[in-house]
């Protein structure tokens, strides 16, 4: 037998002993009803001999004890329940039959049988219920009409079967089926609601069992309050908390248990219930036995089904470990980066700072060149620390004990250049009110940088090419000639051999300045530096504005990583400088970075993906009728491959060398043979430095 049948039989033999219960009342008064009769009548002849009374009455009584006796045994109730409707008719037709017969006032009894059988057995009840008292009735009126089973002291005289007499029977009859129909609705709704009500008293059940178990082994201390912030319950975790019992405890204001979360119900309470997102507060709390405590305390407000305020919970941890071993890590982290930063200081004695492979080739390359007197021609993209390169190479050499003189031919007028170069005499010209011995001759015996030499006019270009030649010079408005000891570095972000082809810079000049070259990589293409170079950039742009600032969040760290950088190194320290003065924390947020990284970083990001999607721009192969030299061939072949690594390599020409398994150096000289140098994609996301490095700032 499943649940459901266990569950109905238990209901229907609830109702069983209800029913009884309810026909011993209806005896009992009855009963009375007779007594009060039999003493109002005294003396005059009964309608019925009493004896036969007390014995129809003893055994209703009887009956109902056997039943009652037997409804908590017997298996098949529902055969048993209808024997009682049977039953209750027969007892209330008996009692209509000792009263008066049709003109019996205890006519209603029918109709409570009838209601009766609806609750026990429902709709089939109500109607065997309901016939069987109509026939029941009309059986017995018809007997006593007839005579039948009348006796010479019947009191009660026979009604005419007039027309009165046949609506009143008829209407009693019909009474019985529509009480049958009302009662039958009637207990269905009642017995829907007891179903409803006791599924809802199962998921209140359930929910409490569940709040139950939830305030158990939630882990975190959990405090009901009402309206005006008195606690209604607390779980055994705030007990353990706060050091006391949950009786002594409800009932307490909490604003006395906890300062911070005093409170009012017009105060607190509405703040919570009109904010939609209440961020957790934490607290020192000091507990009964001295302990101190860090608390991170989170409250709701909590509603009725009609959404009237009845209080508040409030859910607290304590966090007091996790600070510790929070305060613990980020001591490790500092004193780990110290490490770092003394390791990155050590390597970044020549002002150059990364781990990439590109970085490392420039500082090898800077080694060699330190130990010759060779001119150093430097080229790159502007900001990519040209004059930092310069100087390396002049504090490892020969001449680091003698002056190192920078230039820069871009921002010294065209007319004054000659002079500040080379020096003039008094009265050379109008202004020249004393000699000035100019900056080659300040150089003497050390290094000149002359900055931006693609800057430098044609006429200069000349001179220059006859210092580099014969070491000797004139200055201006001089007749001998001087001799100076110098290296000469020169450095731009011009394309010199390009400048050549225009005309615009000498062919020979151009030559003797490019006997040690060196092209810097743009940041851009070496991505791993960026974490490094960010860490040196917070530490001096703290300290420039009296700040503690040491990191970057996730999100400022990923959008500075996506940033093309076309200032490179230089633009790199202005953007964190900008970060740090608007910083107000120990941590620099992407809100604090320029608007134009941010805009750049989502825009590099959607054009990678873009990139990542497009068919690789690769020329179309030309076939061997259309080219009939070996070499022609074979340049297009290695033409077609080096842009088809670019594109899959999204414009990282580090990734794309290696895809190829090539060098990088190896792989730039092919990009200059095919006149690829100039070409680009969106960087990715990750570039390939990233896996190779350090990793970036997070």
């Amino acid at each position: 037998m499943n649940t459901l049948a266990v569950d109905q039989t238990a209901q229907l033999r609830g109702r069983l002993k209800w029913g009884l219960f309810f026909r011993v009342v209806l005896v009992s008064v009855f009963l009375g009803l007779l007594a009060l009769v039999d003493l109002q009548s005294a003396g005059e002849r009964h309608v019925v001999p009493i004896n036969l009374l007390l014995l129809a009455i003893i055994g209703t009584y009887a009956l109902t004890i056997l039943s009652a006796l037997l409804v908590t045994r017997l298996k098949r109730l529902v055969a048993f329940a209808y024997l009682q409707v049977l039953l209750d008719v027969a007892l209330t037709t008996w009692v209509i039959f000792v009263t008066g017969g049709a003109d019996s006032p205890f006519g209603f009894l029918y109709s409570l049988g009838v209601v009766n059988a609806a609750i026990l057995l429902s709709t089939p009840g109500a109607v065997t219920s309901a016939a069987t008292s109509s026939i029941a009735y009309a059986v017995l009126v018809l007997a006593l009409n007839i005579g039948v089973i009348t006796h010479p002291g019947y009191p009660f005289s026979p009604r005419p079967a007039d027309l009165e007499f046949s609506i009143r029977f008829a209407i009693t009859n019909l009474t019985f089926y529509l009480i049958a129909f009302l009662a039958t609705v009637l207990v269905r709704r009642l017995q829907e609601t007891e179903r409803l009500l006791t599924q809802r008293e199962g998921e209140r059940d359930r929910l409490a069992s569940l709040q139950e178990a939830l305030a158990r082994h939630i882990g975190s201390a959990l405090i009901t309050t009402d309206t005006d912030g008195h606690i209604t319950s607390v779980n055994q975790i705030a007990e353990e908390l706060i050091g006391r019992r949950a009786a002594d405890l409800t009932g307490a204001d909490i604003g006395t248990v906890f300062a911070q979360l005093r409170q009012t119900a017009t105060g607190r309470l509405q703040f919570l219930q009109s904010s939609s997102n209440v961020q957790p507060t934490e607290f020192r709390h000091h507990t009964e036995k001295g302990r101190e405590l860090t608390v991170r305390c989170s409250a709701v407000v909590l509603q009725d089904t009609y959404r009237n305020l009845i209080g508040a919970l409030y859910i607290l941890q304590d966090i007091t470990a996790l600070r510790q071993l929070e305060q613990r890590l980020q001591t490790e982290d500092i004193e780990r980066l110290e490490e770092e930063i003394g390791v990155e200081e050590a390597r970044s004695q020549d002002g150059l700072t990364g781990n990439s492979l590109a970085i490392g080739q420039v500082r090898e390359f800077i080694q060699k060149a330190a130990k010759s007197d060779a001119t150093l021609l430097i080229t790159g993209e502007s900001g990519t620390g040209k004059e930092l390169v310069a100087r390396a190479v002049h504090a490892r050499g020969a001449r680091r004990e003698h002056p190192f003189v920078t230039v820069n031919c871009g921002a010294i007028p065209a007319n004054l250049i000659e002079s500040e170069l080379f020096g003039h005499v008094k009265g050379a010209f109008t202004g020249a009110v004393s000699d000035r011995a100019g900056l080659f001759r300040m150089a003497d015996g050390g290094t000149i940088l002359l900055d931006e030499i693609g800057d430098l006019p044609l006429p200069l270009q000349v001179k220059l090419l006859r210092i580099l030649q014969e070491r000797t010079f004139t200055p201006v408005g001089a007749d001998n000639h001087l001799s100076v000891d110098v290296r000469v570095m020169a450095a731009t972000n011009r394309d010199l051999a390009e400048e050549v082809r225009a005309r615009r810079f000498r062919e020979d000049l151009f030559y003797r300045l490019n006997v040690l070259a060196l092209e810097l990589p743009p940041l851009r293409e070496r991505r791993q530096d960026i974490p490094p170079l960010v860490r040196r950039f917070l530490r001096q742009s703290s300290d420039l504005h009296g700040k503690h600032v040491q990191r970057l969040s996730v999100a400022a760290s990923r959008r500075v990583q996506l940033y093309d950088y076309p200032g490179n190194v230089r633009e790199l320290e202005n953007i964190i400088e900008h970060g740090v003065a608007l910083c107000d924390g120990e941590t620099v947020h992407e809100q604090h970075l320029p608007e134009y990284v941010l805009t750049a970083a989502t825009d590099t990001a959607r054009g990678s993906a873009a990139v990542s999607n497009q068919a690789p721009t690769v020329q179309p192969a030309r076939t061997p009728q259309e080219i009939d030299n070996l070499d022609e061939n074979l340049a297009a072949y290695e033409r077609r491959i080096l842009l088809r690594a670019l594109n899959e390599a999204g414009g990282v020409k580090k990734r794309a060398a290696e895809i190829l398994g090539i060098n990088y150096r190896s792989f730039r000289h092919r990009l200059q043979k095919y006149g690829l140098g100039g070409w680009s994609a969106e960087p990715s996301l990750t570039a390939p430095e990233e896996k190779q490095g350090a990793p970036a700032q997070k």
